[in-house]
C-alpha cells in the first residue's frame, strides 16, 4: 500500500500541473501526503522499529515530487532504514542523506545533538519541527543561519559583450528555492516562530519585525516563480538536466532572472543590517 500511494501521488501531481493548479497548493498536498505515508505503522515493519523525523522539503511542507526526501531515525541502534529507502527509489522518488547520518538515535539523544549543532545541522533540526524545532528555538542562536542564508544568494549576472550571458549555468532549486528556504529558515527562527513553511516563515517574519515589507514581497513574489518553474520543468522531464540561459524559455528566462534579482536584493540588504560581509559574488 505504502508503494502505491507514493507511485500515485506523482500522477496526481502532474495531471494537477497541466491543470494549472497554484504551485503552493500542490507542494502543501504532496508534502502532507508524503508525511502520512511515512508515518504510517508500516515504517516501524519495515525499518525494524524506527520511526521517522521528516526533515528537509518535505519536513516544512515545500516538497515538490523531485525533492529530496530526508529524515532522522529515531529507535533502536539495530533498526535499518534502507529498505525503507530502497522502496521510494524504486516509486521514482528521490532520498537524500542528511550530514548527521542514517543511524538510528533516540528522542533524547537528537535533542541533545541540537545544543552542539554546526549551522548546517541547526538547519535540519529547524526544517524537522515539533520537538526538535523546540530545541533550536530554545538554543536561541540564528545568526548562524542567516550567515548561511546570504552565502547561498544567487549568483551576480555574468556579462558578455556588455549583455547578460546566455552561457550561464541555469539551477532553479539551487540558485532560487534554496536562497529563499534559508532567508525564511532564519527569519522564522529568529522570530521565535514553530512555523515551517516558507510562506508561513515569511509571514513570522514579517510580523516579528525581522523582515521589513519589501523584504517579505519579494521573496513571496519570487517564491511563486520559482515553483512555477521548476513544477514545468518537472513536468517537461528536464528538472534534473543541467541547462544554461540560451536553452531556456524567453519567459522562462525573463522570470528566473526577474526573481533572482528580488532574492539578491534581499540578501544584501538583510547582509547589510546585519553586519555581514560579502563575498565577491
Amino acid at each position: 500500500m505504502l508503494r502505491g500511494v507514493l507511485a500515485e501521488a506523482q500522477d496526481l501531481v502532474r495531471n494537477a500541473v497541466d491543470h494549472d493548479e497554484a504551485p503552493q497548493d500542490l507542494v502543501v498536498w504532496f508534502s502532507a501526503l508524503v508525511t502520512d505515508a511515512l508515518h504510517s505503522p508500516a515504517i516501524p515493519e519495515l525499518t525494524g522499529g524506527a520511526t521517522l523525523v521528516l526533515t528537509g522539503s518535505v519536513g516544512r511542507g515545500d516538497a515538490l515530487p523531485n525533492s529530496p526526501i530526508k529524515w532522522l531515525a529515531v529507535g533502536p541502534a539495530d533498526a535499518d532504514t534502507q529498505p525503507l529507502t530502497d522502496l521510494i527509489t524504486a516509486v521514482g522518488l528521490n532520498t537524500d542523506v542528511t550530514p548527521l547520518g542514517v543511524g538510528t538515535r533516540s528522542k533524547e539523544e537528537w535533542k541533545a545533538a541540537v545544543a552542539t549543532a554546526t549551522s548546517a545541522e541547526l538547519a535540519i533540526f529547524a526544517d524537522a519541527g515539533t520537538w526538535l524545532l523546540d530545541e533550536v528555538l530554545r538554543r536561541n542562536e540564528h545568526h548562524c543561519l542567516l550567515v548561511d542564508a546570504i552565502a547561498l544568494r544567487p549568483p551576480a549576472v555574468q556579462v558578455y559583450e556588455g549583455l547578460p550571458d546566455r552561457d550561464v549555468s541555469v539551477d532553479v532549486r539551487r540558485d532560487l528555492l534554496y536562497p529563499i528556504i534559508a532567508i525564511a529558515r532564519w527569519a522564522g527562527v529568529a522570530a521565535g516562530s514553530t512555523a515551517l513553511t516558507t510562506l508561513d516563515r515569511i509571514a513570522a517574519g514579517l510580523a516579528a519585525g525581522v523582515l521589513n515589507q519589501a523584504q517579505a514581497d519579494y521573496l513571496r513574489e519570487a517564491w511563486d516563480a520559482g515553483l512555477q518553474l521548476q513544477f514545468r520543468r518537472w513536468t517537461d522531464r528536464i528538472d534534473n538536466q543541467s541547462s544554461t540561459a540560451e536553452y531556456l524559455p524567453a519567459l522562462q528566462r525573463s522570470i528566473y532572472g526577474a526573481s533572482s534579482r528580488l532574492v539578491s536584493e534581499v540578501a544584501h540588504s538583510l547582509a547589510a543590517e546585519h553586519g555581514i560581509a560579502l563575498n565577491q559574488s
